[in-house]
């Protein structure tokens, strides 16, 4: 009887890096049975793509090797297709809404395919991301399979703890979102310099 009392209720954790996942997934794992989610075709190059999911192996490795991790196919130019339609948008808004849709239903369905408690997605840690559009996306879903967990992960200062622990665990930290848009964005700002 003790032992299901005191069983930890499943959540499928969608993550988009190991340096952002970090601290949700420390805080996480005393409340839930976790299982790492990572479904991230919006990251170009897919040279960057493989580096952030090997980084993130890394760390699951050196944190708690007990943690599962799926990853999700890449699937770049579907996804480009769908994001193309807001080109034009500036970073932080509808092409953003747009991919943490996208990603975020990718979880979802997951979820609730392998029977999952909860599910909620690591992306709200980022002071760039609009934290109530995930809520929102999350709930928009049906609860009747799997449960979403709203968050706001980079409350408490819970970005900062995640930037400590990836430097504690020297993690390589990207210097775009991941999109194809961001990515061309950011050899801008570099060209700038």
């Amino acid at each position: 009887m003790d032992k299901i009392k005191d069983k930890k209720p499943s959540l499928l954790l969608h993550v988009c890096c190991g340096p952002c996942s970090s601290n949700v997934i420390k805080e996480l794992r005393e409340y839930f049975q976790l299982t790492i989610y990572y479904s991230n075709s919006n990251i170009y190059p897919d040279t960057e793509y493989q580096r952030r999911y090997q980084e993130l192996l890394r760390f699951i490795e050196e944190f708690d090797s007990s943690i599962n991790v799926i990853e999700q196919s890449y699937r770049p130019i579907e996804y480009l297709h769908n994001l193309s339609v807001y080109a034009n948008e500036p970073e932080g808004g509808k092409r953003c809404f747009l991919c943490y849709k996208l990603r975020m239903n990718d979880a979802y369905r997951y979820a609730c395919h392998h029977h999952f408690d909860y599910w909620t997605t690591v992306l709200s840690v980022s002071p760039h991301k609009n934290s109530q559009w995930i809520n929102e996306i999350g709930l928009s879903m049906p609860q009747s399979e799997t449960h979403f967990l709203c968050s706001d992960f980079k409350k408490d200062s819970g970005y900062l703890k995640s930037t400590k622990m990836s430097n504690d665990f020297h993690m390589y930290r990207q210097t775009y979102c991941g999109c194809i848009y961001s990515y061309q964005d950011m050899l801008k700002r570099v060209e700038k310099q």
